[in-house]
């Protein structure tokens, strides 16, 4: 057997990409106070010090911005911070997290690792709706101001700011990654020049972004498996799934469990994307269930019953039987959850293919998702998109 000499595995090395820490949650967050080493897909020699690489850089002003509006777009031509170089072995997994530094190549690692994500799921490269004006993403790792967003060739993190104490979004993965969201649906579908009246493009991007931090969340090993120990295995069952989300740290599950109808929301933008994520959650979770089921994990009558009206019993007899599961084959729900993830990821990236921005309703984006999707995973979206009011049922 002949072994690797080193130059041959310094090469090998330098193909798995560069390591990065992220927070999956922000570390204020308990169970979350340590950060994940992740491997990026962009090779060490792509990266300079910023971080920054031929898709986008990062910024620290030295002094407080202003943020960006339509009158002023980056570059961000100010005093800045000295950028943070990598360590000696080319990655970024050397510096401490509660550093200044820290905060700019954490928004990095968070933006490169959505992209990882989606671009995935889409099967190309996502190239930049504001490509041929500025050819890099702009990343501005602190702004004082109490918000995030992205724009046309930026993205700015400001910070919450409750009972005096300051959080960087930067340190926040659900927000950056949210905001990525709105760039990669712009990125596929372009900028919407003449909507018509009607038109549900911004509450499709919220809702679109909301799924972009929901799934990229569950891209983490360490999220789901502390998902699935806290819940025992029931993160399927809803009234679990609402006790749940009142007293943890999941903020997607949180803002993906509810039971909006179109009916019942307002003309406001986030509002009218509820019904809309909710049965993208929906799914997710049927499809759950559904894998639970065929390798023995769940009760067989957990797919016929509509879970939302479940009777107390019938909650409690299936919550037991997962539970006893779980103990035994953990690495199943893992798998189950994964393969649900994926599914709906999925569905939701091809659909973008097909969706027209200046001519956007909620139906017409829910039937493109539905369209694009695969096995079981149609039927339920269609039905959950039906029990949504999205769409109309058959």
């Amino acid at each position: 057997m002949r072994l690797l000499g080193d130059d041959a595995l310094e090469t090998a090395n330098a193909r798995l990409g560069t390591r990065f820490w992220i927070f999956p949650q922000p570390p204020f967050i308990p169970g979350y106070e340590q950060p994940d080493r992740v491997w990026l897909s962009i090779p060490r020699d792509e990266i300079g010090e910023g971080p920054s690489d031929p898709t986008m850089y990062v910024v620290d002003p030295l002094l407080d911005k202003h943020p960006y509006a339509s009158n002023q777009l980056p570059p961000f031509d100010g005093a800045r911070r000295p950028p943070p170089s990598p360590g000696p072995d080319r990655h970024f997994d050397n510096m401490r997290p509660d550093s200044r530094a820290f905060l700019g190549v954490h928004a990095y690692a968070c933006v490169h690792f959505v992209l990882d994500i989606w671009q995935s799921y889409l099967g190309h490269p996502i190239r930049w709706f504001f490509s041929q004006t500025f050819p890099r993403l702009e990343i501005v790792a602190f702004v004082n101001w109490d918000n995030a967003q992205a724009g046309y060739g930026f993205l700015e993190l400001g910070c919450s700011d409750i009972d005096g104490i300051r959080r960087p979004y930067a340190l926040n993965f659900d927000a950056i990654a949210h905001e990525v969201g709105h760039l990669i649906l712009l990125s596929e579908t372009g900028i919407p020049t003449a909507p018509t009246q009607g038109d549900d493009f911004f509450p499709f991007s919220e809702a679109f972004s909301d799924a972009v931090s929901l799934i990229s969340f569950l891209h983490f090993d360490s999220a789901i498996d502390r998902l699935l120990r806290r819940t025992r295995g029931n993160l399927l069952l809803y009234n679990e799934l609402n006790r749940f989300a009142e007293t943890s740290p999941e903020t997607q599950i949180r803002l993906a469990t509810n039971f909006r109808r179109v009916s019942e929301t307002t003309q406001n933008v986030h509002d009218r994307a509820l019904p809309f994520v909710g049965a993208i959650f929906d799914t997710i979770v049927e499809l759950y269930h559904r894998e639970l089921v065929a390798r023995g994990c769940a009760d067989i009558r957990l797919v016929d019953f509509d879970i939302r009206d479940l009777a107390r019993d019938d909650f409690d007899r299936f919550r037991q039987m997962t539970e006893d599961a779980f103990q035994i084959k953990p690495m199943i729900f893992r798998l189950a959850l994964t393969a649900a993830r994926d599914a709906v990821g999925q569905a939701i990236a091809v659909a973008l293919r097909s969706l027209d921005p200046n001519m956007l309703r909620l139906d017409q984006a829910a039937y493109a998702v539905i369209a694009a999707a695969q096995g079981p995973a149609a039927g339920l979206l269609e039905s959950n998109f039906a029990w949504r009011e999205i769409i109309n049922r058959r």
